[in-house]
């Protein structure tokens, strides 16, 4: 994920009331992803989200990569300032509506894939849980994988994991923290228990990465990645490259 692609998605669950009335909003849902930096693009957006709360009925998830470009500050450091300026701008628009808001990791959260992931992480997590607000809370929290559900009302739920911890390849031993789940093996079987618990609501699954993607990240490639494959850095990038441009998908796929 990129720092100038802050994403927003709202998902209002409707219920009629009477079939001659207007649908009335049960709940209402506000994703945003790759919020990370203070730019042109999230303070246009984080606001513009907060506009759209509907009060007691509205719940927020940022879904990665909520500080770029490495993730939180180790105590002490001026990256620690700079990252809870970031994670501020983020939540006091929606906390002053009384708007409760969750944080999931994403891989620049983890030290941008790096070694200090584990450290970074916690950090985050760390400053966020700490302000012992009820409504502000990053899920799962200390580093752990345990997957999280989030009860939305009456009839619906978000389940939230961190699906960077899966993708880590460096040390993610948390010997400090007593998680629910330590292996990949306890995520499942934690995710079929929250779906059995939840199989008569609407689920919502929520992480930084698709947990399906029918895009670059699942291999999925275009006509147009293949012959102008210089556009995935630069959008006017047309320079043509039949052939050569399909080495980036095939490499990809089969390699990397």
């Amino acid at each position: 994920m990129i720092a100038d692609k802050t994403a927003i998605v709202i998902l209002g669950m409707i219920c009629s009331i009477a079939a001659w009335a207007q649908p009335k909003v049960a709940q209402r849902i506000i994703l945003i992803g790759d919020a990370g930096e203070i730019n042109h693009q999230q303070t246009t957006v984080v606001p513009d989200a907060a506009g759209k709360v509907l009060p007691n009925i509205t719940t927020v998830f940022y879904l990665g990569d909520n500080i770029y470009p490495r993730g939180m500050g180790l105590p002490g450091t001026e990256d620690a300032i700079k990252g809870r300026d970031i994670l501020q701008s983020q939540f006091e628009p929606f906390r002053a509506k009384e708007t409760p808001v969750y944080f999931l990791p994403g891989n620049h959260d983890w030290d941008r894939m790096g070694k200090r992931g584990l450290e970074k992480i916690k950090a985050q997590s760390a400053f966020i849980n700490g302000r012992n607000d009820p409504g502000l809370k990053m899920i799962p929290a200390d580093g752990c994988p345990d997957p999280i559900a989030i009860p939305i009302g009456r009839e619906a739920v978000v389940i939230a994991y961190d699906s960077e911890w899966w993708l880590f390849q460096h040390n993610k031993e948390n010997k400090d923290t007593d998680c629910d789940c330590d292996t990949e093996s306890d995520i499942l079987d934690k995710l079929a228990a929250l779906f059995l618990q939840n199989k008569d609501k609407l689920i919502f699954l929520a992480s930084h990465h698709p947990f399906r993607s029918y895009g670059v990240h699942g291999g999925k490639y275009t006509w147009k990645d293949h012959l102008f494959p210089f556009t995935a850095i630069n959008k006017n990038a047309y320079v043509p490259l039949p052939g050569l441009g399909s080495l980036y998908p095939l490499l990809r796929k089969s390699v990397f």
